[in-house]
This record gives C-alpha cells, sequence and structure tokens, in this order.
C-alpha cells in the first residue's frame, strides 16, 4: 500500500490509500534470482497483495507484517498464517517487536509510504545509526528512506529485499547521495520501471528495487517500461540511472544544445516583454519599448532566450508536458519550458514532425513525477539522438 501523508505541526495527516495491484506483484517475484526464503516481512502490508504472489511461490514461508489500519491487520490475519503488528514501524514500538530479532530475516517486500515528513527524534537515531544525519540536515526526509533503513536492520547477510518505490527515490539528484550511502550496505540486484498507471487513483510513476544485503555484487538489470534490458554498475543507481547515452554520434553535442528557462511564468508576466511560457506564446505589452532580449538581465538574471526557428518544449505539467511548436521570432523562455536550438545543418521543422509524429506520445505515456508530469535535459537529449540516428544529416539540411 501507499499511504500518502502529510505533517502539520507535529500531526501526521492521512490524505489517501493507494493499493498495490496484484500483477505488480507478480511481476516483482519474476524478478527475484532463485532463492527459497523461510521468513518474510512485510512493513507496509495494507492488505497483502504484495504477499500472495510470495505464498503462491513459497507455500511454507512465514510471514511477518506490520501495518497502521486495524482492519487490515484483520484482513491479513485471516489471509496469512503469521505475525501480524499493528503498530507505527517509525517508533519505539518497532523497537519492542523486533527486539532479538534483529538480522534474522531472509526476504522482505515493501510498498512503503510515499512523503516527505518531518524528522522526529526516533527517526534521527534511525538516521544516525547508519551516519545520515549529514545527508538530511534539514527538517524532512522522505518516509521511503526509514523504511528501507528499518529493513536493513531485519534482514540477515545475503538476504533480499524487493521494493516499490517512486521515482523521487529511485532517480532524483535530490537523494543521490543516500542512495551512494546505501550501496555501503546493499547492492542493487535488478530495477525494472512500471508503466504510468499501474495503480488506481494515481498517476505516481514507480520502479521495482531488489536490493542484496551485501555490498559490492557485480552490475544488476535495467528494464525500461517498454521491457528493454540493459545492465548498469552500482555507481549507475547513485547516479539515477538516466544519464545521457554515452553512445551519442560524434560530435553530436556541437550540433544541438537543450537549456532550460530560468524565469518563472509569472516573473515572465510581470515583465511585459515577449515570452514563452506552457500556456503559449505572449507579444510586447502595448506601451513597452522592445529591447534587445539576448543581450538583457532581466531581475538580476541573463534570460534564456528564444529566436526564430529555435522548438519549444513544454518541460512540466500533466497537461503540457511534451508539446512542441517552432519559436517565430524573440522570446524569453520560461523555467517550464526546454529550448532545443539546432545548428545549421539540421532541419528543426524535421525535428518537430519527428517529435510530434513519433516522441510526443512516449512522453505523455511515460512522463515522470508523481504529481506534475515531467521530462528532463536527459530524455530530450536521448530523443534527439534517435532523430540524428535515424534520419542522417542529409536528410535534416535546412530546408529555410
Amino acid at each position: 500500500m501507499v499511504f500518502y501523508q502529510d505533517t502539520f505541526e507535529g500531526v501526521t495527516v492521512s490524505l489517501e490509500q493507494y493499493y498495490t495491484e496484484e500483477r505488480i506483484g507478480e511481476r516483482l517475484v519474476s524478478m527475484l534470482p532463485p532463492i527459497s526464503p523461510q521468513h518474510c516481512v512485510e512493513l507496509s502490508a495494507g492488505e497483502g497483495a504484495l504477499l500472495l504472489p510470495i505464498v503462491r511461490l513459497w507455500p511454507g514461508v512465514r510471514i511477518s507484517t506490520c501495518e497502521l489500519d486495524p482492519e487490515n491487520i484483520k484482513k491479513l490475519a485471516s489471509n496469512f498464517e503469521g505475525e501480524h503488528y499493528n503498530i507505527d514501524v517509525l517508533s519505539e514500538d518497532f523497537d519492542s517487536v523486533f527486539e532479538g530479532r534483529f538480522s534474522s530475516f531472509d526476504f522482505a517486500v515493501s510498498n512503503p509510504p510515499f512523503s516527505w515528513r518531518t524528522i522526529s527524534k526516533y527517526d534521527a537515531a534511525i538516521l544516525e545509526k547508519f551516519n545520515l544525519l549529514d545527508v538530511f540536515s534539514g527538517k524532512r526526509v522522505r518516509s521511503e528512506v526509514l523504511f528501507i533503513l528499518q529493513y536493513v536492520r531485519l534482514m540477515a547477510r545475503s538476504s533480499y529485499m524487493a521494493f516499490i518505490l517512486p521515482e523521487l527515490m529511485v532517480c532524483s539528484s535530490v537523494l543521490s547521495k543516500f542512495r551512494s550511502r546505501l550501496l555501503e550496505f546493499c547492492s542493487v540486484v535488478s530495477v525494472s520501471e512500471v508503466e504510468v498507471g499501474a495503480f488506481k487513483g494515481t498517476e505516481a510513476k514507480t520502479y521495482i528495487v531488489i536490493l542484496k544485503q551485501e555490498a559490492g555484487v557485480g552490475g544488476f538489470t535495467y528494464t525500461d517500461v517498454a521491457g528493454n534490458t540493459v545492465v548498469k554498475e552500482q555507481k549507475d543507481f547513485c547516479s539515477g540511472l538516466h544519464g545521457l547515452p554515452p553512445s551519442l554520434p560524434s560530435g553530436c553535442d556541437n550540433e544541438f544544445t537543450v537549456k532550460r528557462g530560468n524565469l518563472s511564468g509569472k516573473e515572465c508576466r510581470s515583465l511585459g516583454l515577449p515570452y514563452y511560457h506552457t500556456s503559449g506564446f505572449f507579444k510586447t505589452a502595448d506601451g513597452v519599448i522592445p529591447i534587445p532580449l539576448e543581450s538583457a538581465v532581466i531581475l538580476g538574471k541573463k534570460p534564456l532566450v528564444a529566436c526564430k526557428g529555435d522548438v519549444l518544449i513544454g518541460r512540466v505539467g500533466s497537461r503540457v508536458v511534451g508539446r512542441a511548436v517552432l519559436s517565430d521570432g524573440e522570446y524569453i523562455v520560461s523555467d517550464c519550458v526546454f529550448r532545443v536550438r539546432f545548428s545549421n545543418p539540421i532541419d528543426s521543422n524535421s525535428f518537430l514532425r519527428y517529435w510530434l509524429d513519433n516522441c510526443y506520445p512516449k512522453v505523455v505515456s511515460q512522463a515522470r513525477g508523481t504529481c506534475a508530469k515531467y521530462i528532463t535535459v536527459q530524455d530530450l537529449g536521448s530523443y534527439i539522438k534517435e532523430f540524428i540516428d535515424q534520419h542522417g544529416q542529409k536528410s535534416m539540411l535546412a530546408s529555410r
């Protein structure tokens, strides 16, 4: 179960619950290496959707669960023989329940809460156990981080943990240091991208991540949403899995640039100057004297400016992400937009047609983000690489 929550003045407020689709559990099981676990633990079990494929595959496995919802505890107890605890696993109750059983479980499965939370004294103690207080030196921490650490405390050496995690945990630079520290205790066995919409009621993009309680164990397999699988190194998990492809064509980085605007839509609107935001083009306001935007410094920043022929692509927003247009003049570009600029041999009109026909549908279905959908510079660079690979420079000669 994914349990969305927020913290206000020390009070945790439950917002919504999204339960794990059983088919995701089946896929998770299919990613596991050949193992025969004896004791499985689930710390946010919900109604037990992730456990069903586990007990089907290993009927004799012992089950231990924790769950906040007392109604779910009743369902778990009736469906799975084992130990079921109605506790908050991010509290001293966890230590009381599992005292004497740390480092004893040989398999774990989890769909932890997806949320930020204010760091409590207990949270700080857990972070300190793993020398992570410097990584989370502010007031907040991800609930998923704390759940993962609780599992690490429970697991025996060489045991396996299978998680369903949001994209922020797996790919963001914000948590790269945490992922790096995590690899001091664990190794990544496999990562698989889950299609958007896999959870009813939310568009959260998620990943199945299999970890082994043993550091420095070789590479791991990464499978994207289309089913393509590649082998990656452990360090790729720290960097977020989505670096620009190493096989960009020779000189490709000199043939195009991708840049994000640096003024917000609100700032753009306040200037009375020509600008492009996700809501479209806006001309100079009446009575405002035009200025040479390319050389201007506005609000203490040198704004990103689009010129005629640049391709402008929506960076963020569930309804506008991936939308693309050609600039017909000089406009300030908002921070919700990418500007793609090609060198002379490459025709931006050809790329725009290619983008709309081949790339935009993929962006709509595969865009990242648990709330607002977005794409990254790396994503965009990959699509441009595909365009260059498929068309070649001869077919992209400027037609202006």
